[in-house]
């Protein structure tokens, strides 16, 4: 059998072209990559690259020619994924994982739509296919754990609200067994329990293995902290951002659970402080 994986140049396509070579050790494995260049940085033995661009409707079509299965990693792009759709149907690939979003009836920065039109793109093609609806990583918090183990402090804003992180591992396991088995059903939620952030530094406390100043801030007390700090405008903008998410609510967060993303791995997801002990290692 034939199993392409999309994104492969990115954290979650090379984790689970890594968890495929367990999980089908008899299969042959590709991986799509942009251009050569990106290209260059799969380095997995066992993988043939094949290039397309998910823009360009030709070159998926004949990236996916004779793909049995495809481990759809989406883009945040805009209509550009139904060009991937309609190359595997007519590559006749006979199934499809697509890493889709949870709770997707609720707003989600917008991407919610862009993964819900997918969603039924791939429903009218007739391919069979898990949508595998992820929460989010716990990596959009990186700056936070940075500033914890340059100054020992946790500061945070979002109050009491919830929100459901999980290791990037982990999903990337489970697409990969996903795409493997081909038989987990059309829909698979996955998430962890929702925690609180302060919730989130008692865990990176854990991580850190010293007791921290965890405490509740102001938003602007927070940016301003982190920046003095010297830690990455990026990272840290990404972090204020899904703690104003958090502080909102009524984001669907509060109803994650565990069940279908345990079932799907045969094991319990990865423990929030080794996982944050990973990300600052």
């Amino acid at each position: 059998m034939n199993i392409l994986v999309t994104g492969a140049t990115g954290d979650y396509g090379s984790h689970a072209l890594a968890y495929l070579k367990k999980f089908a050790p008899n299969d042959n494995l590709f991986a799509l990559a942009r251009s050569k260049e990106k290209a260059q940085s799969i380095k997995q033995d066992g993988v043939t690259v094949r290039l397309g661009d998910f823009s360009d409707k030709t070159s998926m079509v004949e990236a996916l020619k004779d793909i049995d299965r495809l481990l759809f990693v989406s883009v945040p792009t805009p209509g550009i994924q139904k060009n991937v759709v309609d190359a595997a149907k007519e590559d006749n690939v006979k199934f499809i994982a697509y890493t889709s979003i949870f709770a997707p009836e609720y707003s989600q920065f917008g991407l919610e739509q862009n993964h819900s039109e997918t969603e039924q793109w791939i429903k009218d093609s007739g391919i069979p296919y898990t949508f595998l609806r992820n929460s989010w990583y716990l990596e959009v918090n990186q700056a936070m754990f940075e500033y914890a183990q340059k100054t020992g402090k946790f500061p945070y804003f979002a109050g009491n609200g919830k929100i459901a992180l999980t290791y990037k591992k982990d999903y990337a396991e489970a697409g990969a067994r996903a795409v493997a088995s081909g038989k987990f059903g059309p829909v698979l939620n996955l998430s962890s329990q929702p925690l609180t952030y302060r919730e989130l530094g008692l865990a990176t406390q854990e991580a850190l293995g010293k007791s921290i100043d965890i405490e509740e801030t102001s938003e602007s007390d927070f940016n301003k902290d982190l920046a003095s700090a010297g830690i990455s405008s990026t990272w840290a903008t990404i972090a204020d951002t899904y703690q104003k998410y958090t502080k909102n609510g009524n984001n669907g967060q509060e109803s994650a659970t565990t069940a279908d993303f345990e079932k799907a791995l045969g094991h319990p997801i990865t423990k929030l402080s080794d996982a944050i002990k990973d990300i600052l290692n």
